[in-house]
């Protein structure tokens, strides 16, 4: 008897505490109004550190291991004939609002960065199971793809609430600090009478920008302006502006926004050419190698380029989600990113006391991500920590073979 009433204690407080307005994993990108549901009275600031890798290399477990073992055979087999894909997207963001009677004013500053690149499929065969193909040497090629983007943007938010609902406005500035467009070019020759095998491989490419001072990182020559004095005149005069909208019920705790709505572009208007080029070669069981410094080099020419260019650069997207009164607040939400495709998912959340906790399962469209972390929060402190698995095929989503971190920060009262 003494646990059975333990356990119905134990649940009437994960149901008395549990709180569907603070720790979901998308809050305040999905919906503008949300930057103020659930928190503090007066003032709020803090942070979030985000990072995402999406690869086939390493798994949540090996980052606790003494060694790292990679199988690329096995790697190589799971590619189908696909070159190897390898996604990083690192954020970091800061945030100040204060709440004043029924209206609330914040501003956030982000860095937010996006690099996918592609490996050609005769590289990791070439590493994996050599250049020989049923008994014989053969020559191998391959093309991929290097492509980043390194955005800096900072928000002004405004939300005015009612009894029963919170509208919230966003006015996003935005400026590309570097967008890098490349290819990754592989070539493995073979001289059997002469017992020679090169390798060769060059990656070349363009580095836009919106600001003439990143050139003082790759030239002693540069005379120009400080780069702090750059970006601000450029945040003013080129920088982009964009649009958020966003609309909660709060008795119904369910809500919709319309998200990034280009006004005006940024301007792009320097361009920075990469080129990099090495080799490996074996000649008679000697290896000799030539590792190609990159070469970074500043185009004369003013472009008229714009960010974003075509609309899946910055996809207009239409938000929706609703909160159920149930155990642990199960929240389903989609995401339709117009031309790119529809994301959606469920949310499972709650508090322990002071320990927030929650489980999120989403498909983001080219992949399945499951998140799942937990936090203290004393109202005028708290910090969270969460991880994230992601794959492309939903059973593999509890293997963790692909990881995020995130962490967030906040104080006020």
């Amino acid at each position: 008897m003494k646990k059975i009433i333990i356990s119905i204690l134990i649940l009437l407080s994960i149901i008395s505490f549990a709180n569907p307005n603070v720790n979901k994993p998308w809050n305040y990108s999905f919906n503008p109004a949300l930057m103020d549901y659930g928190t503090r009275n007066f003032i709020d600031v803090g942070g979030d550190v985000n990072l995402i890798f999406i690869q086939p290399i390493m798994n949540f477990g090996d980052l606790f291991k003494e060694s790292l073992v990679i199988d690329f055979n096995n790697i190589y087999d799971n590619l189908n004939g696909n070159n190897l894909k390898l996604h990083l997207n690192a954020d970091v963001m800061a945030y100040g609002k204060l709440h004043i009677w029924f209206a609330s004013f914040a501003q956030t500053a982000e860095i937010n960065t996006n690099s996918k690149i592609e490996l050609p499929n005769d590289l990791i065969k070439l590493i994996s199971y050599g250049n020989i193909d049923n008994g014989e040497i053969v020559d191998l090629e391959g093309e991929g793809v290097i492509n980043s983007n390194i955005i800096f943007e900072s928000s002004s938010y405004i939300s005015l609430q009612g009894n029963n609902s919170i509208f919230g406005f966003a006015f996003t500035r935005f400026l590309p600090i570097g967008l890098l467009r490349g290819k990754i070019n592989f070539e493995n020759t073979n001289d059997i009478d002469n017992a020679q095998m090169n390798v060769n491989y060059n990656i070349d490419g363009n580095m836009y920008s919106s600001l003439k001072s990143l050139e003082s990182l790759i030239s002693n020559d540069y005379s120009g302006m400080p780069m702090e004095e750059d970006i601000i005149n450029t945040f003013v005069e080129g920088s982009g502006l964009k649009f958020n909208v966003g609309y909660i019920n709060k008795n119904g705790k369910w809500g919709f926004s319309i998200n990034d709505i280009v006004i005006k572009p940024a301007e792009v208007k320097y361009d920075y050419t990469i080129t990099a080029t090495g080799s490996l070669s074996v000649d008679n069981l000697e290896l000799i190698t030539d590792i190609g410094t990159p070469v970074i080099e500043k185009s004369d020419d003013v472009l008229s380029r714009k960010y974003p260019e075509i609309d899946l650069d910055m996809p207009m997207n239409i938000t929706f989600f609703k909160t159920f009164n149930l155990l642990f607040n199960p929240t389903p939400h989609i995401q339709y990113f117009l031309g790119k495709g529809l994301a959606w998912g469920i949310n499972f959340d709650g508090n322990l006391l002071f320990i927030p906790f929650w489980l999120d399962l989403s498909n983001k469209i080219d992949y399945w991500s499951l998140n799942t972390g937990f936090g203290m929060n004393l109202h005028i402190l708290d910090v969270n920590f969460s991880a994230e698995s992601n794959a492309t095929k939903l059973d593999n989503i509890f293997k963790f073979h692909n990881f995020s971190f995130k962490i967030n920060f906040a104080a006020g009262i």
